[in-house]
């Protein structure tokens, strides 16, 4: 992905989506994935990657609900038991200043039940 925007890189952009992977150094409870998330992994030798998170903020990029809420879990996975953080938006660390919110939307309850299996990420941005 990095590769494949390379040439726009130097300006203003965000990364969102279902990266399918934690961050380095938050908790992952195996236990209370759904099955076929548990057997994915099985099959994969029993391990989540998390280079993936790392790799993004290695290349400059700010992850925009951590930066905004350093203190909170930010579960987006799944709807019906939100327990993990799949679910990111990445700032250019040059335009981290134009992110205005980042908030999991987890209510009301009819908007979650639209929802895929993820709770939505709701991202605002300054344009200027």
């Amino acid at each position: 992905m990095l590769n494949g925007i390379k040439r726009h890189q130097a300006g203003f952009h965000v990364l969102v989506g279902d990266f399918n992977t934690v961050a380095p150094g938050e908790v992952l409870e195996l236990d209370r994935m759904p099955a076929w998330i548990r057997a994915l992994i099985w099959v994969s030798g029993r391990k989540l990657q998390r280079e993936t998170i790392q790799l993004m903020l290695d290349a400059g990029y700010s992850d925009g609900y951590r930066m905004l809420h350093p203190d909170q879990r930010g579960y987006t996975f799944p709807t019906w038991d939100p327990h993990v953080r799949l679910d990111y938006a990445f700032v250019p660390q040059a335009f981290s200043d134009r992110l205005a919110a980042c908030e999991v939307i987890t209510e009301p309850a009819h908007v979650i039940k639209a929802a895929s299996d993820h709770c939505p990420l709701l991202v605002e941005l300054k344009t200027e």
